[in-house]
Order: structure tokens, then sequence, then C-alpha cells
């Protein structure tokens, strides 16, 4: 084996891996909160927070080693924080995860409307709806091993973006505005958390005999790796807004040829079916596996609270998001800590510190989104 397989083997593919969980919906609102935040103060939260989970992923990788058998989030947190554990993990899961489900119809229906601009927003989002819902049902198997083409056509559209946004600089972003500093806060943790990957990672590494040792080095590059392609992408959309950017990026790219912005929402909106069959697949299994519910009772569940929290009103991408970053993401997050300080049985001050930014960033999340 050649240096450089060796190297793709035991640290670039897994990184991928853990980096095509990442880069998801999250990235279509960076630009949005960095353009009313201010771009040096978006790089500044992407930093910080890149190191941040960073540490969360290599935890979690910890818990995985020192905990025997196999076990999900929810199966860790009963084992080391007992029962209020196992509450609070399935809450935290079920309810972000069907928030997140929201946001996708939210996301998916401006999509649609760039390919099809004589849609209705009704008719836009019902569509993506049964056709998300559908394949949750029917239970597609074969989407299933679509990770890495999921990642590949999120990548495609930042290359397109990049490109022509090189080519035509329509504009700068500003680089610091003080009234909103904290709003980018839950979007950025939305964006960059990837701890449901760290459990196929560490699977794969034993599958392939490579050491688990090197598994550290793949979660570093795994996690930064989304975090400079987000950077390029929200250049790029600044660059192609004319100046005024849109909740979900790509509607409000005005310098961009039409043949190219509907080949990009095709692009888009298919990262997003695909993410919402393998969300609500996880979905459905808490609901009949955690909750003890029947496969039909689950079905309903998991096809049917998005679309009835978006009527509710429910429908603004950027503040779900911040509420599923910022809020359930950071709960998350501080439980890994928690669960990894059992483990070790020490604290560490970069956990101390993660748990008390986080339980701060709970606090302001609920009181932005109320």
């Amino acid at each position: 084996m050649t240096r450089f397989s060796k190297l793709y083997k035991e640290t670039v593919l897994p990184a991928g891996l853990l980096s095509s969980v990442i880069i998801g919906a999250g990235m279509f609102a960076l630009p949005f909160v960095f353009e009313a935040a201010g771009f040096a103060v978006g790089v500044v939260y992407l930093i910080i927070f890149s190191a941040v989970f960073t540490g969360i992923h290599w935890m979690y990788s910890e818990v995985i080693r020192y905990t025997e058998g196999q076990h999900r989030f929810v199966g860790y947190a009963e084992i080391y924080l007992k029962r209020w554990g196992f509450w609070g993990s399935i809450f935290t899961t079920a309810l972000g995860f069907i928030l997140t489900l929201t946001a996708y119809l939210v996301l998916a229906k401006g999509f649609l409307e760039l390919i099809y601009p004589s849609l209705t927003d009704s008719w836009a989002l019902y569509l993506f709806w049964v056709a998300g819902s559908m394949a949750i049902i029917i239970s597609l198997r074969r989407l299933e091993r679509l990770e890495f083409l999921i990642a590949l056509a999120i990548g495609v559209i930042i290359l397109i973006l990049f490109g022509f946004g090189v080519s035509m600089r329509g504009g700068a972003p500003p680089l610091f505005i003080s009234n909103n500093l904290f709003l980018p806060y839950g979007v950025v943790l939305f964006a960059l958390g990837g701890r449901a990957a760290i459990s196929s990672l560490w699977n794969y590494y034993e599958r392939k005999k490579i050491s688990t040792a090197k598994i550290k080095k793949a979660i570093i590059l795994g996690t930064v790796t989304p975090a400079a392609l987000y950077l390029v992408f929200t250049l790029a959309v600044f660059w192609l807004s004319g100046g005024v950017v849109s909740a979900d990026a790509l509607s409000g790219l005005v310098l961009l040829p039409r043949h190219i912005l509907v080949a990009v929402g095709a692009l888009g909106l298919f990262a997003l079916w695909t993410s919402y069959f393998f969300l609500g697949v996880e979905v459905r299994d808490i609901f009949r596996y955690d909750f003890k519910l029947g496969l039909y009772p689950a079905l309903l569940g998991v096809t049917i609270l998005p679309i009835a929290l978006y009527l509710s009103g429910l429908s603004n991408f950027i503040r779900i998001i911040g509420v599923v970053g910022g809020v359930f993401g950071a709960m998350e997050s501080i439980m890994v800590v928690l669960m990894y300080n059992r483990v070790r049985r020490k604290r560490s001050f970069f956990g101390i510190a993660i748990i008390l930014v986080f339980a701060v960033g709970i606090i302001y999340q609920l009181l932005w989104s109320g």
C-alpha cells in the first residue's frame, strides 16, 4: 500500500464520511446571518465552533471507545446519565429532528419555486412534503447509500457558485454589525454538528481493521473541512446576490444566469429530499423503538408533525434552525461532555467551558426565538 493510499484509507475517506453528514441545509442559512452580523463575525464563529465541535466529536468517540457493546446516542445517555439522560436524549433528538424536517419543508419550497417559478407556495410545499413522506413510508433502501452523492451534489453547488462569484464580484459583505453579534450562534451550531456520524466512523475503523487511534485526525479534518467550504459558499452568495442576501441563499442570486440557477436549485432539492428521507427514517425509528409505538403510528407521526408545525405558523427558516442548533444541538453537546466526564472520571477545563457557553447560548436562543 502506497503512502497516499494509506493516508486516503486511514484519514481522508473517514473524514469525508463525517463531512458528508455535517454539510447540509444549515449551509444555506449562513450567508444571511453572516450578512446580518458581519462577515468577520461569522468567520470568528466558524473558527471557534469548528474547534468546539472537533472536541465534541472526539469526546463522543471516546464514549464509544470505552463502552462495551453497541449502542445509539440514547443508549449511551441512559448508561452514563441514567433515566434523565434517557428521556433527555430522546426529547433532544426527536423534537430536534422534527423541527429540522420542518425547516427542510421551508427551504425546499423556495428551491422548487426556483425551478418552477409558476408554482404557488402551497403547491411547492405539498409537492415536496408528499415526495419526502412517500420515501419514508416506502423506505427506499437504495437511498441509504447516497450520503456521498449528497455531499458531492452540495460540493458541486459550492464550486459552481464560487466560479461565477469570482468572475462577477457583484457585492462585498459587511465586516461587522454590532446589533446582530449573536444572530449566527444557533445557525452555526446547526451547520457544524456531526455527532451522528461518529458511530459510523468507529465502525469503519473496526471493519477495516485500522487502529482507532487514527480517528482523531479524521475527526479534525472532517469537522474543519465543512467550515472551510461554508466560507467559500458564503462569499460566493455575497458576490452573486447584488447586495441583498435571501434567507435561503439561493433565491436571491440575481446575478446568476437563469439556467445555472435552475441547475443549482435542482441539485439543492435533490440533497434536501434525500436528507429528508434519512432524517425521517431516524425519527420513525425513535418513535417506534424508543417510544414503543407501532409502525403505523410512528409513520403517521413523522409524516404529519412537520407539515402540521409549518401550517401552525412555524415557517421562518432562520429561526427554526437557530432553535435546533442553539437549543437542541447545544443540549446534545452538553450531554456528550457529561458522558465523557463519566467515562474518563475527570472534568476538563475545556468541557466545563463548553457547558457554560452552550448553557448561556440556550438561554439566549430561547429568548431570541420568543
